[in-house]
């Protein structure tokens, strides 16, 4: 009896990814240790022990979307999918506005983000659209679907309006169009745009040349006449229509793009957040001040600094090796997460949800650590496992749940 127990036993351990643990495990860590820190002697720790509550949640969301049947989760994905559009309405209608994008659900003395749900959700509903028998991303209407599941919650988002995280759903399809081998054109083509509308706010000379640099990269991939001549007149309408999107923003809006251009221009206005981010990143050395030491942090010099700017209580109270822990906690999760989803890609469920939530994760580390360091605008999305914020702490742990079960299920096949 021991001898048919035992193989079991350790089949069982041995499908349970304990490199995925440890790795949340150290980052929630971390995030708790400047939680903490940039809380306690202010007398803000409401804030530590909301996200201490939210973790507990997360575990229990974790456990469901870790042991929940692949059958299971096929079934929920279009209901979920749902939910999460009509909570995105709802919140245009009863929402709470905060930093002006009125983004936030109360229920009574909580509040969330319906917007973080609609991330999972696009991810769940993609991958059971593609991994139907015969649906191709090269099949017209199998893409038109793709596009309109992404983009329906990114509108949505987009009239709250919070930019920042409508630019997750671009860059979450954007990586799935690549992993589930959609033409490379249509792949480059968001890129382009993308440069087109920066080239926009500089200039229109500069878009006009950006455009003869696009047409020479969509003629690259050789695509049908009428293929180039519309993708190159998308791109050059992204660049002339920048500038009028520009004036449609918020004020402060605006100002973020504007203190990543020139933050030194108003250290005291614009350029606040990403000036003292960078001094207390600076000024941490290498071992950094200790542990609630932290010049910028304890005075409070960056405000809100346990969400967004996170990451500048580390780096300021640690030094580089406190930084160096962080980011390389987080690019060791990216990297384990993206060779699960290699792993899986037999089963294409599981390989598109895995980077699917491989695309959210490091989009949200590439720019919210670009942010404090300032390389990219300050557009508001937290560093994932680590920033306050109790929405996305139990949808990042379910999504950690959802790459433990694809996990789980490539051992025991």
């Amino acid at each position: 009896m021991a001898e048919t127990v035992a193989p079991a036993w350790r089949r069982a351990v041995q499908a349970v990814d304990w490199t995925l643990l440890l790795l949340l495990v150290v980052l929630v860590s971390i995030g708790l240790i400047g939680i903490y820190s940039a809380t306690s002697s202010s007398g803000m720790l409401q804030f530590f022990t909301r996200q201490l509550v939210s973790v507990g949640i997360g575990a229990g969301a974790f456990l469901i979307a870790a042991l929940l049947p692949r059958e299971w989760l096929l079934r929920i994905a279009p209901v979920f999918y749902a939910a999460s559009i009509g909570l995105l309405g709802l919140v245009l209608l009863v929402g709470r506005t905060v930093y002006g994008s009125k983004s936030w659900l109360a229920l009574g003395g909580m509040s969330f983000q319906p917007v973080e749900l609609a991330k999972l959700g696009v991810i769940l509903l993609v991958a059971r659209l593609l991994s139907e028998e015969g649906r191709e991303l090269q099949q017209v209407p199998v893409l038109l679907r793709f596009l309109l599941i992404v983009a329906v919650p990114m509108g949505l988002v987009l009239l709250q309006p919070d930019v920042g995280s409508a630019t997750v759903f671009a860059a979450l399809a954007l990586v799935l169009l690549w992993w589930a081998g959609a033409p490379p054109l249509l792949v480059v083509l968001p890129i382009l745009m993308a440069g087109m509308v920066l080239l926009g706010l500089v200039s229109r000379t500069a878009v006009l040349l950006g455009v003869v640099g696009a047409a020479v990269v969509v003629f690259l991939f050789r695509p049908p006449l009428l293929i180039a001549v519309l993708s190159i007149a998308v791109l050059g309408a992204a660049g002339w229509g920048a500038s009028a999107v520009y004036s449609m923003l918020k004020p402060h809006q605006k100002a973020r793009i504007e203190a990543f251009f020139e933050p030194e221009r108003d250290p005291q206005g614009i350029g606040y957040h990403v000036t003292q981010s960078v001094l207390a990143i600076g000024s941490g050395g290498l071992l950094g001040k200790g542990f609630q030491q932290g010049t910028q942090t304890q005075l409070r010099y960056i405000p809100k600094q346990w969400t967004d700017f996170i990451f500048c209580v580390p780096a300021e109270e640690f030094g580089f090796v406190g930084a160096a822990l962080l980011l390389a906690a987080l690019f060791g999760l990216l990297w384990h997460v993206l060779g699960v989803a290699f792993r899986v890609h037999e089963d294409r469920f599981w390989s598109i949800c895995v980077a699917g939530i491989a695309a959210v994760w490091g989009y949200h580390t590439a720019v919210n650590v670009g942010m404090v360091l300032g390389l990219v605008p300050v557009i508001g999305l937290p560093l994932p496992f680590v920033s306050a914020g109790g929405s996305a702490m139990v949808v990042n742990m379910a999504m950690a749940g959802v790459v433990a079960n694809a996990y789980r299920h490539y051992y025991r096949r």
